[in-house]
């Protein structure tokens, strides 16, 4: 089954298989991106960290 739900971060809509044991919250562009951000935490310094 397939629902259409918004990227949680460009807000884009994109098309999801509910019965996957994952569900997708974003599109493919904006999951790559999180995924090479993910594999580079370990590069960044507390300097680049925002401040709460």
């Amino acid at each position: 089954m397939e629902k259409t739900i918004k990227c949680g971060d460009c807000g884009k809509e994109v098309v999801i298989n509910t019965n996957a044991r994952y569900r997708r919250k974003y599109c493919k562009e904006c999951s790559e991106q999180r995924k090479k951000d993910y594999e580079n935490i370990h590069e960044i310094t507390a300097d680049e960290c925002e401040e709460c």
